[in-house]
Order: C-alpha cells, then sequence, then structure tokens
C-alpha cells in the first residue's frame, strides 16, 4: 500500500466520529478505568462494544471480571479524557475527584453526571489488530444524565452540537 493511500484511509478513519467514555470495572475491589470509545448494538439482548489494547492491563482485568462499565462523557466531563488516559500513579488513583458510584448490577464504577452509562457482562472478546474487541450484554443503563456527548471526530475531542445550532 502506498503511504498517499495509507494517509488518505487514516484521513477517512479520522472522520468516523465516535462517542468519547470512562470504560470502568474493578481491580481488587478498587475501582479502575481508562479513556476509550464505545459503540451499541440494538439486538436483542442489547449489545455494547469496545475496544481495549491488548495486554493492557484494564484489558485484563476486564477479562478476570468478566463485566464492565461504560460511562459515555458529558462535554462538561471532557477533561476526564485526559485524566483517565493519564498514566495512573496507583490503584484507583485515577477516580480522585471524580464523583462515582458502584453500579446496581455490575457493581462496576458509574461516574455521576455523564450522558449515559451502562454496565455489562462480557459476552466476548476478539483481537483486533492491537486492541481487543471486548463485546458486553448490557444489564442495566441509564440515560439521565444531562448536557451533550463528548466525540472524538477529526484527531481531536469536540462537544457535539445539536444539527440545528
Amino acid at each position: 500500500m502506498t503511504d498517499d493511500r495509507l494517509r488518505t484511509i487514516r484521513a477517512g478513519f479520522g472522520r468516523l466520529a465516535v462517542a468519547v467514555a470512562v470504560i470502568t470495572t474493578l481491580d481488587d475491589g478498587r475501582p479502575h478505568g481508562c479513556t476509550g470509545m464505545a459503540w451499541a448494538e440494538h439486538a436483542t439482548p442489547p449489545l455494547l462494544l469496545t475496544t481495549l489494547r491488548a495486554g493492557g492491563h484494564t484489558r485484563e482485568l476486564v477479562g478476570a471480571a468478566r463485566r464492565f462499565g461504560v460511562n459515555v462523557l458529558s462535554d462538561e466531563q471532557q477533561a476526564y479524557a485526559a485524566t483517565f488516559a493519564a498514566r495512573s500513579p496507583g490503584p484507583g488513583a485515577r477516580f480522585s475527584g471524580v464523583p462515582f458510584s458502584p453500579g446496581p448490577t455490575c457493581g462496576v464504577p458509574v461516574l455521576d453526571g455523564c450522558v449515559a452509562a451502562f454496565e455489562c457482562e462480557v459476552e466476548d472478546i476478539y483481537p483486533f489488530g492491537g486492541h481487543d474487541i471486548v463485546v458486553g450484554r448490557v444489564a442495566w443503563a441509564s440515560a439521565a444524565g444531562g448536557g451533550r456527548p463528548v466525540i472524538h471526530y477529526d484527531g481531536h475531542l469536540r462537544g457535539l452540537r445539536e444539527a440545528t445550532e
């Protein structure tokens, strides 16, 4: 594949707008999370998927716990994307100053104020390049949060504007 063609493909990938989320689980009872993205499948049962770095700590924890949370960030929570993407100084440290509670079904951390939050039980995990696709059956969901979601588009985090603005 030529360099020009690869650049065009990557530019096209950048135009795929995706919701930014914090993926959560537990690490020996302590909250753990990382920045990620999520996609929904309107199947029966409802499915949600995320990708986690193969061999990464979050991937290992989710694989062992067989449950995870997806917290879709609101535009007011955009700073959380950097917080949960940064190298963690220790277990649970990324959650310092971030309000959350255990989810009602799986017990994984659910961040307060998210546009939407989900608790999932792992359905399957598939290798996908340097990441693994983690498919979860949605066990609980909330769409009670306000604001608009943060999206990743064209290499940047952006607030989602309504089409009428």
